[in-house]
């Protein structure tokens, strides 16, 4: 009768072990992936691309170089740098037109 018990107990042993071992290696895994640096908000996928200078002229107007609205005055104004030179302009329309011809108006930027 014990051998039977024995043998009938051995699986029951087997798998709880197993699932232990699972559960063991799961909180491992876990903790080093909660340890893992995270990165920063906003800097997900490819990096900023940097100027080859590293150095941007800032932006000198207050005013959309496309529109020449004033950019206090807009809620979802866009900034970018453009061959090593800020650009701020005063809605998502106007950077297309900037695209359109951004020779344009970087001679207006420079003009003032």
């Amino acid at each position: 009768m014990k051998a039977i018990k024995s043998l009938q107990s051995q699986p029951t042993y087997r798998m709880k072990r197993k699932l232990l071992m699972t559960a063991v290696l799961a909180i491992a895994v876990n903790s080093l992936a909660m340890a893992a640096p995270s990165p920063e908000p906003g800097k997900e996928g490819k990096p900023a691309r940097q100027e080859k200078a590293g150095k941007v002229k800032p932006y000198p107007l207050k005013t959309c170089i496309v529109s020449g609205d004033a950019l206090e005055a807009m809620d979802d104004t866009v900034a970018f740098t453009h061959k090593g030179q800020e650009i701020k302009l005063c809605c998502k329309p106007c950077k297309k037109d900037f695209d359109k011809d951004p020779a344009k108006y970087l001679r207006k930027l420079k003009a003032r």
